[in-house]
C-alpha cells in the first residue's frame, strides 16, 4: 500500500474518532450500540486513474453472540471483526451532490477529511442503525439459505440465539431441504452437529447442558 494511501486511512479513522468511534485499526472505527450489537464504519479504496485516492466507506455490523455462535458451529475460534465474523456490511456511495471523497497525492486535504465526517454523520451511521433490525437480519438469511455461502448457517445461528434453544430441528429441517448441493448440505449438517453439541454455545444462550 502506498504511504498516501495510509495516511489517508489514517486520517479518515482519525475523522471516526473524533466522532466518538473506537479505533479498531486503520480504516476501520466501531461503537457498541447496545448489548449484542456493536456497528463499524470500514473503508474501501479505489486508487482512480489520475493517481488519487478514492475512499468508498463501509457500514459494518456485528450482533456479536450470533459470531459467536456461527464460529463455535464453524469449530473455529472467535474473531471480532474480521472478515468472516461480520453480519452485515454495505458500501455506502456519497450522493452526487456530495462528491466523492478523493485524495490526490501528496496531500490529504483538510475540506475532504470534513466531506467524510459529514457523509459519516448523515448517511453511514443512519444505514447502520437499520441495518440492525433483527428480524430484517434473520430474513436476509433465510432468503439466501440456498445460495451456499454460509447464509444456513447464520440464520441457524440467529435461530438459536433468538429463542435462547439449540433444539432446532424443525428450522434446521427447512434449511436443509433448500440445499442443492451436496456440499454444502455436509456443511450445514456439520455445523448444525457442533453447534447443538458445543457446551460453549449452550453456557452463551443459556441453555440447560445435558449431564
Amino acid at each position: 500500500m502506498k504511504e498516501h494511501t495510509k495516511a489517508v486511512l489514517e486520517a479518515c479513522t482519525g475523522q471516526l474518532v473524533a466522532l466518538g468511534l473506537l479505533r479498531r485499526r486503520r480504516g476501520l472505527a466501531v461503537w457498541q450500540m447496545n448489548e449484542e450489537m456493536w456497528g463499524g464504519v470500514g473503508m474501501q479504496v479505489q486508487l482512480t486513474r489520475h493517481g488519487a485516492t478514492r475512499i468508498l466507506p463501509v457500514a459494518q455490523l456485528v450482533w456479536d453472540p450470533v459470531e459467536r455462535l456461527v464460529a463455535h458451529g464453524k469449530g473455529t475460534g472467535y474473531r471480532p471483526w474480521s472478515p468472516a465474523a461480520i453480519t452485515r456490511a454495505r458500501v455506502v456511495l456519497p450522493a452526487p451532490d456530495t462528491g466523492p471523497i478523493e485524495f490526490i497525492s501528496p496531500e490529504v486535504r483538510g475540506d475532504m477529511l470534513d466531506r467524510f465526517a459529514r457523509l459519516v454523520q448523515s448517511d453511514i451511521v443512519p444505514t447502520i442503525l437499520n441495518m440492525a433490525d433483527e428480524g430484517e437480519i434473520l430474513r436476509h438469511y433465510r432468503a439466501g439459505a440456498g445460495e451456499g455461502v454460509g447464509r444456513a448457517e447464520h440464520a441457524l445461528a440467529i435461530l438459536a440465539w433468538v429463542t435462547k434453544s439449540l433444539d432446532l430441528g424443525a428450522d434446521y429441517g427447512s434449511l436443509l431441504s433448500v440445499q442443492t448441493q451436496d456440499e454444502t448440505r455436509s456443511r450445514l449438517q456439520a455445523f448444525h452437529h457442533r453447534l447443538t453439541g458445543s457446551r460453549e454455545a449452550r453456557v452463551l444462550i443459556g441453555a440447560k447442558t445435558a449431564d
